[in-house]
């Protein structure tokens, strides 16, 4: 009869372990992340503010410190991988990053392929990036045989690129920074990118816009994107958005990266520390532990 009462109570802790190990794996891509204490990320570290490479090398941006917050909300440390944009969503369908918390519009196309959430986190629109002294006013006049248009790969310029100059040519490079070059040297007539990206590097290249008809030529919404079915995690990503908003911190955020120019002088620049400003800004995200420059040791990069 003992013998019996152990291997009933034995059973049951043995149950109920499996019930508790099945919830975790009820939890997708979450549940592993917990499991395994540690959140890993891709992203395209060639475009500042949102996400580069410093003076001294390390991951610095916008959507940086929301991989930071995200890390920090779940306790795990936190490691990204430096890769070309065209490979974060083949990297996210084939398990290398767990979701892609990055600067990617929402699209119809990448909405085949991925879960957005409701949530976005920065609006913004593309536009045709072009020296003064082009000689047009109006984008619409790119749209010709002679032009020459560079896009990034993989972003929603590509698109743009198809849906509004069918005539021009159009090259395709791996990062923003080959897309400056290019126009800078003259083997383009223009770039298209985000209107946000521009404002980070206007200063730099003397770029300007074409305004007509409109500046932007199609309209941007960032959000994060998980894999299909993959629906705890898209929750939990979906309320985190909805919680910094409610809390002020994405617009401590924007005020920082965007509005901002502190930025460059932190990030930009060799310096033996980042002003108070920046050490305001990561306390109150809470991403002490993930930040180079307050000595944190839980994020690392590949």
């Amino acid at each position: 009869m003992l013998f019996r009462k152990i291997a009933l109570a034995a059973a049951g802790i043995l149950m109920a372990a499996g019930i508790a190990a099945g919830a975790d794996d009820n939890r997708g891509t979450i549940g592993e992340i917990l499991s395994a204490k540690r959140v890993v990320l891709m992203n395209d570290l060639s475009s500042a503010p949102w996400q580069f490479r410093d003076a001294a090398g390390n991951a610095a941006g916008f959507s940086i410190d929301l991989d930071r917050m995200i890390a920090a909300r779940l306790g795990v440390d936190l490691h990204l991988i430096n890769t070309e944009w065209a490979g974060l969503i083949p990297g996210l369908l084939s398990r290398k990053t767990d979701f892609v918390a990055s600067s990617m519009s929402t699209t119809f196309k990448r909405a085949q392929q991925v879960l957005f959430t409701n949530g976005t986190w920065y609006k913004t629109g593309v536009v045709a990036i072009v020296k003064p002294d082009i000689g047009v006013t109006s984008w619409e006049d790119l749209n010709k045989p002679d032009r020459t248009i560079a896009i990034k790969a993989g972003t929603s310029g590509v698109d743009v690129a198809k849906q509004f100059f069918p005539d021009a040519k159009i090259q395709s490079y791996p990062s923003d920074i080959d897309l400056y070059q290019v126009l800078k040297g003259g083997r383009v007539d223009a770039a298209l990118n985000d209107l946000a990206a521009l404002n980070a590097i206007k200063d730099s290249y003397g770029f300007d816009t074409l305004k007509e008809p409109r500046e932007l030529i199609s309209t941007d919404t960032w959000a994060f994107a998980v894999r299909p079915g993959d629906v705890y995690t898209w929750q939990y990503l979906d309320f985190f958005l909805t919680k910094i908003h409610e809390s002020g911190e994405l617009d401590a955020l924007y005020k920082y990266w965007v509005t901002g120019e502190q930025w460059q002088a932190d990030f930009m620049k060799k310096n033996d520390g980042v002003s108070q400003q920046r050490k305001d800004l990561v306390n109150l995200l809470g991403i002490q532990d993930y930040t180079a420059e307050t000595g944190g040791t839980r994020m690392t990069l590949e």
